[in-house]
């Protein structure tokens, strides 16, 4: 028979000895049914916006839920230059992607990600939408959550929607957190 009190869990064998164990504060989770979903693996694009820090949140929590592994990813776009031979815009690229690595890093201690949650941090070089996708289906995630800004009118006519694209192509569930919306977790 077991019961848990404060934290406290009681074992009474029929010998009648009584062994006490305290447990780590974790956040209650019921199950009433079997899962029937798996979410072994969350894809999180980072741009290093508010918004993005926010779609974090959402898959620490989902992860802690399900059990899940989190992958970080964020793209270097590429930069227009007018002499595509000139190779200092290579070295200019290997910097960047060394110093998004570096942000990403920073990003997971700020965050607190548990170590046994995240599974690995990379950083790509290529259009968002084309490299988010294909990192999904190469890594084969279950789900990705990231962010949309919300941009309307003309500012997503000039700049598209990362998310938009995302949702179309992925090849699996993807979770959009707005700027502003209801908080659920």
């Amino acid at each position: 028979m077991k019961t848990v009190k404060a934290g406290i869990s009681r074992s009474i064998t029929r010998s009648s000895k009584v062994s006490k164990r305290t447990r780590p504060a974790k956040s209650v989770v019921i199950d009433l049914v079997p899962a029937l979903i798996k979410v072994k693996t969350i894809l999180v694009p980072i741009d290093f916006s508010a918004t993005a820090n926010k779609a974090l949140v959402y898959a620490i929590k989902m992860a802690d839920q399900f059990g899940s592994k989190i992958i970080l990813l964020h793209v270097v776009e590429p930069i227009a230059s007018p002499d595509v031979a000139y190779h200092p815009l290579m070295l200019e690229t290997d910097k960047s992607k060394s110093i998004a690595k570096g942000r990403l890093d920073g990003l997971c201690r700020t965050a607190k990600i548990p170590a046994q949650m995240l599974d690995r941090t990379l950083v790509r070089y290529g259009s968002p939408f084309s490299e988010i996708t294909s990192a999904a289906r190469t890594l084969k995630v279950d789900l990705i959550i990231l962010t949309t800004h919300g941009y309307t009118g003309l500012k997503h006519v000039f700049m598209g929607s990362t998310a938009e694209r995302v949702v179309r192509h992925a090849p699996c569930p993807v979770l959009t957190v707005r700027e502003k919306e209801h908080e659920f977790v």
